[in-house]
């Protein structure tokens, strides 16, 4: 039997564990790649659900909910001498039900994600169980949250310190049966649903292992849901229950997290540059970042300076075939004959030369004008 400190320095670990898997995943798709979505919200969104839970979790070892003899049964009532601390404790047991189950299928959804852009839409059959996968995990959600929350009613049933009166939701029979089997079918049907994706594959052999690792991963998972499930059907010890619990959630914020974490190795897209007319260096082009998703937006300067990007219709004038009076058009013209207006060259290449050259424009003059 694990002690309540034990518990708490493995729940603690494995939250630590999980940090730097949720950074590198941010870091390699936010930065590396550059190819952030909504199911890296998702991730984020999951393991601040774990980590409240696990603030749960302590608030109730605090509390001594993790000693030897303390239990999910409804004996506890019988056991816990401290009456005020045991209304705090099932308060805090009946609401970690969102950020628990939150914590599972927020994991499921991640792979939902990730298997919609894996799973063409050229094997309509494999996208059809995918769909059918996606409305099962949906609907068991909800299933499980309306039977963990409303089982008994009233909901104030689920803090009662009257044995004839007490319900805990989340201990009851059919509840946990029903969640469990939930749990597990669709666990089973993530685990699966990529299989037949890897026959039409042409993977080496270290996409092989790589594969494999992730597969093996996803099956620790389904053996921890196992574990789990055993040991609250033998003792539902709080402790015991705790740890497995915690183990479960961390493995498959892992599992979420490493796919994500062979971008680690790619190199970072290159960024357009432009010239410094002055200096002859290249400067990043202003406004060019991973949420620009690679749209060019040029650097903005002072209007009039002497470094402005010319608009087109300025620069036809340096045509031969333009009339006479094409000078006229030009707005704010100068009172001199010619001018000098440098011609900003744009340049990608980093290994190039920035330069500068001069396009002059010639008012002619009105004696060469015909009468």
């Amino acid at each position: 039997m694990i002690s309540g400190q034990s518990a708490m320095n493995v729940e603690w670990a494995m939250l630590g564990l999980t940090v730097p898997f949720v950074l590198l995943r941010l870091y390699s798709r936010c930065w590396i790649t550059r190819n952030a979505s909504s199911s890296d919200i998702v991730v984020v969104a999951t393991w601040l659900l774990f980590a409240i839970g696990i603030g749960q979790g302590y608030a109730t070892y605090r509390l001594g909910f993790f000693r030897e003899n303390r239990s999910f049964k409804p004996g506890v009532l019988d056991v816990f001498e401290d009456k005020v601390a045991l209304v705090k404790i099932l308060k805090i047991s009946f609401t970690n039900t969102i950020p628990y189950y939150g914590t599972l299928w927020g994991i499921k959804l991640s792979l939902l994600l990730l298997y919609y852009k894996l799973i063409p839409e050229s094997i309509p059959i494999l996208k059809l169980a995918l769909r059918i996968t996606a409305y099962i995990v949906g609907a068991s959600f909800i299933v499980v949250l309306c039977l963990n929350m409303f089982w008994c009613l009233p909901i104030s049933r689920n803090w009662s310190l009257d044995k004839s009166n007490a319900c805990f939701a989340y201990a009851s029979s059919q509840p946990y049966f029903i969640t469990a089997a939930l749990h597990l079918l669709t666990e089973l049907m993530l685990l699966a649903l990529p299989f037949p994706l890897l026959k039409v594959l042409n993977l080496t052999d270290r996409k092989r292992i790589e594969v494999g690792a992730l597969f093996a991963l996803g099956g620790l998972c389904i053996i921890f849901t196992i574990i789990r499930m055993v040991q609250i059907g033998l003792e539902a010890n709080v402790a015991t229950v705790g740890v497995w619990s915690t183990v479960e959630q961390a493995t498959g914020i892992i599992v979420v997290c490493a796919p994500a974490l062979r971008g680690l190795n790619s190199q970072p897209p290159v960024m357009q540059s432009q010239v410094d007319l002055e200096s002859g260096t290249h400067q990043p082009i202003h406004g060019q970042g991973w949420w620009t998703a690679g749209r060019v937006t040029p650097k903005r300067r002072d209007s009039g300076g002497a470094h402005e990007i010319l608009p087109k219709s300025f620069l036809r004038f340096s045509n031969s075939h333009q009339p006479d009076d094409a000078w006229e058009a030009l707005p704010d013209k100068q009172p001199s004959t010619e001018i000098s207006i440098p011609q900003r060259v744009l340049s990608t290449d980093i290994s190039s030369s920035g330069s500068c050259e001069e396009l002059k424009i010639t008012r002619p003059s009105s004696a060469a004008r015909p009468a």
